[in-house]
Protein backbone atom coordinates (compact mmCIF):
# COMPACT_ATOMS: atom_id res chain seq x y z
CA UNK A 1 0.00 0.00 0.00
CA UNK A 2 2.89 2.27 1.48
CA UNK A 3 4.55 2.01 -2.25
CA UNK A 4 1.13 2.35 -3.86
CA UNK A 5 1.15 5.78 -2.73
CA UNK A 6 4.10 7.13 -2.64
CA UNK A 7 4.29 7.75 -6.52
CA UNK A 8 0.94 9.43 -6.04
CA UNK A 9 2.35 11.56 -3.33
CA UNK A 10 5.25 12.20 -4.82
CA UNK A 11 3.50 13.80 -8.29
CA UNK A 12 1.60 16.20 -6.15
CA UNK A 13 4.23 17.12 -3.61
CA UNK A 14 6.43 20.57 -3.68
CA UNK A 15 8.47 22.42 -1.28
CA UNK A 16 6.99 24.54 1.72
CA UNK A 17 8.71 27.16 0.74
CA UNK A 18 6.00 27.02 -2.25
CA UNK A 19 2.87 27.82 0.31
CA UNK A 20 5.14 29.99 3.31
CA UNK A 21 6.04 32.27 -0.09
CA UNK A 22 2.34 32.56 -1.66
CA UNK A 23 1.06 32.64 2.00
CA UNK A 24 3.84 35.89 2.34
CA UNK A 25 3.08 37.81 -0.72
CA UNK A 26 -0.29 37.73 -0.45
CA UNK A 27 -0.74 38.48 3.58
CA UNK A 28 1.64 41.75 2.40
CA UNK A 29 -1.02 42.15 -0.22
CA UNK A 30 -3.44 41.54 2.23
CA UNK A 31 -1.97 44.38 4.74
CA UNK A 32 -1.18 46.99 1.86
CA UNK A 33 -4.89 46.76 0.68
CA UNK A 34 -4.10 45.42 -2.79
CA UNK A 35 -5.97 42.39 -2.42
CA UNK A 36 -8.93 41.31 0.21
CA UNK A 37 -9.49 37.97 1.19
CA UNK A 38 -11.69 36.59 4.18
CA UNK A 39 -11.23 37.40 7.27
CA UNK A 40 -10.79 33.58 8.37
CA UNK A 41 -8.14 32.99 5.77
CA UNK A 42 -6.38 35.99 6.65
CA UNK A 43 -6.22 34.94 10.32
CA UNK A 44 -4.79 31.38 9.17
CA UNK A 45 -2.40 32.76 7.11
CA UNK A 46 -0.58 34.62 10.16
CA UNK A 47 -0.93 31.27 12.32
CA UNK A 48 0.89 29.92 9.35
CA UNK A 49 3.53 32.26 9.22
CA UNK A 50 3.84 32.08 12.51
CA UNK A 51 5.03 28.29 12.94
CA UNK A 52 8.07 29.11 11.13
CA UNK A 53 11.43 29.03 13.53
CA UNK A 54 12.30 32.47 14.18
CA UNK A 55 15.75 33.19 13.68
CA UNK A 56 15.46 36.89 14.44
CA UNK A 57 17.77 36.10 17.49
CA UNK A 58 19.72 33.01 17.98
CA UNK A 59 17.19 30.13 18.48
CA UNK A 60 17.41 28.16 21.53
CA UNK A 61 17.31 24.46 22.17
CA UNK A 62 14.14 24.51 23.16
CA UNK A 63 13.31 26.32 19.72
CA UNK A 64 14.32 24.11 18.00
CA UNK A 65 12.48 21.07 20.07
CA UNK A 66 9.16 23.59 19.17
CA UNK A 67 10.04 23.46 15.56
CA UNK A 68 10.48 20.07 15.23
CA UNK A 69 7.42 19.55 17.57
CA UNK A 70 5.20 21.63 14.96
CA UNK A 71 6.78 19.95 11.71
CA UNK A 72 3.69 17.96 11.55
CA UNK A 73 5.56 14.78 11.56
CA UNK A 74 4.24 13.76 14.89
CA UNK A 75 0.46 14.93 13.91
CA UNK A 76 -0.75 11.74 14.70
CA UNK A 77 0.81 10.79 17.63
CA UNK A 78 0.32 13.81 19.53
CA UNK A 79 -3.50 13.61 18.82
CA UNK A 80 -3.75 10.74 21.44
CA UNK A 81 -1.45 12.78 24.36
CA UNK A 82 -3.53 15.03 26.91
CA UNK A 83 -4.16 18.23 25.94
CA UNK A 84 -4.18 20.08 29.18
CA UNK A 85 -7.79 20.63 29.46
CA UNK A 86 -7.93 23.20 26.31
CA UNK A 87 -9.71 20.16 24.53
CA UNK A 88 -8.21 20.53 21.08
CA UNK A 89 -4.74 19.49 20.32
CA UNK A 90 -1.12 21.56 19.97
CA UNK A 91 -1.05 23.37 16.85
CA UNK A 92 1.24 21.59 14.35
CA UNK A 93 1.98 22.29 10.45
CA UNK A 94 0.01 19.68 9.38
CA UNK A 95 -2.84 20.41 11.38
CA UNK A 96 -3.06 23.71 10.39
CA UNK A 97 -2.99 23.02 6.45
CA UNK A 98 -5.77 20.25 6.88
CA UNK A 99 -7.67 23.52 8.53
CA UNK A 100 -6.44 26.03 6.09
CA UNK A 101 -7.69 23.63 3.22
CA UNK A 102 -10.95 23.48 4.87
CA UNK A 103 -11.76 26.81 5.24
CA UNK A 104 -10.36 27.46 1.28
CA UNK A 105 -12.66 24.98 0.61
CA UNK A 106 -15.84 26.59 2.26
CA UNK A 107 -15.13 29.79 0.37
CA UNK A 108 -15.14 28.46 -3.25
CA UNK A 109 -11.85 27.28 -3.73
CA UNK A 110 -12.00 23.61 -5.67
CA UNK A 111 -9.49 21.40 -5.35
CA UNK A 112 -7.70 19.93 -8.37
CA UNK A 113 -4.78 17.17 -7.97
CA UNK A 114 -2.45 17.91 -10.36
CA UNK A 115 1.75 17.85 -10.39
CA UNK A 116 3.45 20.84 -9.19
CA UNK A 117 5.94 23.02 -11.43
CA UNK A 118 8.31 23.15 -8.02
CA UNK A 119 9.67 19.54 -6.87
CA UNK A 120 12.07 18.64 -4.76
CA UNK A 121 13.85 15.58 -4.71
CA UNK A 122 11.97 13.10 -2.27
CA UNK A 123 13.04 12.57 1.21
CA UNK A 124 15.29 9.89 2.37
CA UNK A 125 16.73 8.86 5.48
CA UNK A 126 19.64 7.85 3.31
CA UNK A 127 22.42 9.78 1.72
CA UNK A 128 22.78 13.51 2.29
CA UNK A 129 19.63 15.82 3.16
CA UNK A 130 18.69 18.02 0.35
CA UNK A 131 18.72 21.67 0.28
CA UNK A 132 15.52 23.50 -1.52
CA UNK A 133 16.09 27.15 -3.16
CA UNK A 134 14.95 30.21 -1.10
CA UNK A 135 11.66 32.11 -1.87
CA UNK A 136 11.41 35.47 -1.50
CA UNK A 137 7.34 35.80 -3.08
CA UNK A 138 4.93 33.66 -3.85
CA UNK A 139 4.29 32.70 -7.60
CA UNK A 140 0.95 34.06 -8.01
CA UNK A 141 -1.22 37.31 -7.29
CA UNK A 142 -4.56 38.30 -8.41
CA UNK A 143 -6.92 41.17 -7.91
CA UNK A 144 -9.36 38.66 -7.86
CA UNK A 145 -10.24 37.10 -4.76
CA UNK A 146 -11.50 33.74 -6.03
CA UNK A 147 -7.85 33.32 -7.92
CA UNK A 148 -6.17 33.98 -4.95
CA UNK A 149 -8.06 31.58 -2.80
CA UNK A 150 -7.42 28.83 -5.70
CA UNK A 151 -3.78 29.03 -6.05
CA UNK A 152 -3.80 29.11 -1.96
CA UNK A 153 -5.19 25.54 -2.19
CA UNK A 154 -3.07 24.27 -4.80
CA UNK A 155 -0.17 25.05 -2.52
CA UNK A 156 -1.54 23.85 0.37
CA UNK A 157 -2.39 20.57 -1.23
CA UNK A 158 1.12 20.29 -2.47
CA UNK A 159 2.58 20.74 0.81
CA UNK A 160 0.31 18.48 2.62
CA UNK A 161 1.46 16.22 -0.08
CA UNK A 162 5.02 16.59 0.67
CA UNK A 163 4.56 15.93 4.94
CA UNK A 164 2.42 12.98 3.91
CA UNK A 165 5.55 11.48 1.49
CA UNK A 166 8.02 12.30 4.26
CA UNK A 167 6.12 10.46 7.31
CA UNK A 168 5.55 7.52 4.72
CA UNK A 169 9.31 7.70 4.68
CA UNK A 170 9.77 7.77 8.02
CA UNK A 171 7.89 5.06 8.82
CA UNK A 172 9.92 2.59 6.62
CA UNK A 173 7.38 0.93 5.25
CA UNK A 174 7.95 1.95 1.55
CA UNK A 175 10.81 1.20 -0.32
CA UNK A 176 13.97 4.00 0.12
CA UNK A 177 14.77 5.24 -3.27
CA UNK A 178 18.67 5.57 -1.82
CA UNK A 179 18.70 2.44 -0.30
CA UNK A 180 21.38 1.82 -3.18
CA UNK A 181 23.65 3.84 -0.80
CA UNK A 182 25.88 2.36 1.70
CA UNK A 183 25.69 4.50 4.85
CA UNK A 184 23.43 3.32 7.98
CA UNK A 185 20.04 5.17 7.32
CA UNK A 186 18.82 7.81 9.49
CA UNK A 187 16.26 7.32 11.62
CA UNK A 188 14.26 10.61 11.07
CA UNK A 189 14.01 12.68 8.30
CA UNK A 190 12.08 16.40 8.94
CA UNK A 191 11.98 19.46 6.90
CA UNK A 192 11.60 22.93 9.18
CA UNK A 193 10.29 26.14 7.97
CA UNK A 194 12.48 29.43 8.82
CA UNK A 195 11.90 32.76 8.96
CA UNK A 196 15.19 34.94 8.01
CA UNK A 197 13.46 38.62 7.79
CA UNK A 198 11.05 38.60 4.52
CA UNK A 199 12.44 35.02 3.57
CA UNK A 200 11.50 31.49 4.48
CA UNK A 201 13.65 28.64 4.13
CA UNK A 202 13.47 25.33 4.09
CA UNK A 203 15.67 23.25 6.67
CA UNK A 204 16.05 19.63 5.82
CA UNK A 205 17.35 17.67 8.79
CA UNK A 206 18.15 13.86 8.99
CA UNK A 207 18.01 12.01 12.77
CA UNK A 208 19.64 8.71 14.05
CA UNK A 209 20.81 7.51 16.97
CA UNK A 210 23.30 4.42 16.97
CA UNK A 211 24.98 2.34 19.55
CA UNK A 212 23.36 1.15 23.12
CA UNK A 213 23.57 -2.54 22.02
CA UNK A 214 26.30 -5.43 23.48
CA UNK A 215 28.28 -5.32 19.77
CA UNK A 216 31.50 -4.09 19.84
CA UNK A 217 33.30 -0.84 21.27
CA UNK A 218 31.80 1.24 19.35
CA UNK A 219 28.09 -0.31 18.72
CA UNK A 220 27.88 -0.27 22.75
CA UNK A 221 28.61 3.21 22.69
CA UNK A 222 25.82 5.37 22.63
CA UNK A 223 25.39 8.28 19.81
CA UNK A 224 23.41 10.50 17.65
CA UNK A 225 23.90 11.74 14.36
CA UNK A 226 21.87 14.69 12.70
CA UNK A 227 22.51 16.05 9.12
CA UNK A 228 20.91 18.92 7.90
CA UNK A 229 21.09 20.96 4.73
CA UNK A 230 19.70 24.47 3.93
CA UNK A 231 19.69 27.32 0.92
CA UNK A 232 20.02 31.17 1.57
CA UNK A 233 19.89 33.91 -0.22
CA UNK A 234 23.08 35.13 1.42
CA UNK A 235 24.71 32.62 2.27
CA UNK A 236 24.20 29.64 -0.69
CA UNK A 237 23.90 26.11 -0.35
CA UNK A 238 25.49 24.86 3.12
CA UNK A 239 25.22 20.95 4.77
CA UNK A 240 26.26 19.38 8.06
CA UNK A 241 27.57 17.03 9.74
CA UNK A 242 27.05 16.52 13.46
CA UNK A 243 28.11 13.49 15.58
CA UNK A 244 27.64 13.25 18.95
CA UNK A 245 29.53 10.03 20.95
CA UNK A 246 31.53 9.12 23.88
CA UNK A 247 30.89 13.53 25.53
CA UNK A 248 32.57 14.73 21.91
CA UNK A 249 30.78 16.40 19.50
CA UNK A 250 32.41 16.38 15.83
CA UNK A 251 31.20 18.75 12.97
CA UNK A 252 31.53 18.43 9.08
CA UNK A 253 30.32 21.68 7.42
CA UNK A 254 30.16 21.77 3.36
CA UNK A 255 30.11 25.06 1.88
CA UNK A 256 29.17 26.17 -1.94
CA UNK A 257 29.85 29.28 -2.13
CA UNK A 258 33.53 30.60 -1.96
CA UNK A 259 32.55 33.97 -0.38
CA UNK A 260 30.45 31.78 2.91
CA UNK A 261 33.63 29.45 2.96
CA UNK A 262 35.80 32.45 3.21
CA UNK A 263 33.80 33.76 6.01
CA UNK A 264 33.27 31.22 7.81
CA UNK A 265 37.32 30.43 7.73
CA UNK A 266 37.80 33.96 8.82
CA UNK A 267 35.46 33.12 12.37
CA UNK A 268 36.46 29.86 13.05
CA UNK A 269 37.93 30.44 16.07
CA UNK A 270 34.48 32.45 17.24
CA UNK A 271 32.74 29.10 16.04
CA UNK A 272 34.50 27.31 18.22
CA UNK A 273 34.11 29.12 21.07
CA UNK A 274 30.40 28.87 20.43
CA UNK A 275 30.42 25.22 21.04
CA UNK A 276 32.30 25.52 24.40
CA UNK A 277 30.23 28.32 25.62
CA UNK A 278 27.31 25.87 24.86
CA UNK A 279 28.77 23.03 27.12
CA UNK A 280 29.65 21.42 23.93
CA UNK A 281 33.34 19.23 24.20
CA UNK A 282 34.53 20.00 20.47
CA UNK A 283 36.63 17.28 18.85
CA UNK A 284 36.14 18.39 15.31
CA UNK A 285 35.49 20.84 13.61
CA UNK A 286 35.57 20.36 9.25
CA UNK A 287 35.31 23.35 6.84
CA UNK A 288 35.07 21.93 3.46
CA UNK A 289 34.40 23.81 0.27
CA UNK A 290 32.09 22.08 -1.86
CA UNK A 291 28.66 19.95 -1.18
CA UNK A 292 28.78 16.20 -1.03
CA UNK A 293 27.83 14.18 -4.16
CA UNK A 294 24.03 13.72 -4.35
CA UNK A 295 22.16 10.66 -5.36
CA UNK A 296 19.90 10.77 -8.26
CA UNK A 297 16.30 13.15 -8.20
CA UNK A 298 13.27 11.04 -8.48
CA UNK A 299 9.99 12.45 -9.16
CA UNK A 300 11.82 15.77 -10.53
CA UNK A 301 13.74 18.27 -9.45
CA UNK A 302 13.58 21.75 -8.34
CA UNK A 303 12.09 24.14 -11.02
CA UNK A 304 12.44 28.08 -10.15
CA UNK A 305 9.03 29.07 -11.62
CA UNK A 306 10.03 32.37 -10.58
CA UNK A 307 12.34 32.65 -13.83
Amino acid sequence: MADLLKPALGEQQAGLGNLFAQVGTLAAAQSAGKVSLPDPVVRAMQQILGLRLNTAQVPTGKDLQQAVRMSGQFREAQLTLPTGGSGQPLPDLKSMLISFRSSLQQFGANSQVSRSANQPVVPSRQGSPAQQAPQLTGGYLSSVAQQNLQALLKDTDSALARIRLTQLVNTGASSDDASRVSSRPMDLVLELPLSLGQETAVMQMQIGRDGGGAGDEDESEEAWRLRFALDLTATGPLEAAVSLRGGGTYVSLWVDRKETFDDLNAVRETMEAAFADAGLDLQELRLVRGLPPKTAAKYGTMVNRQS
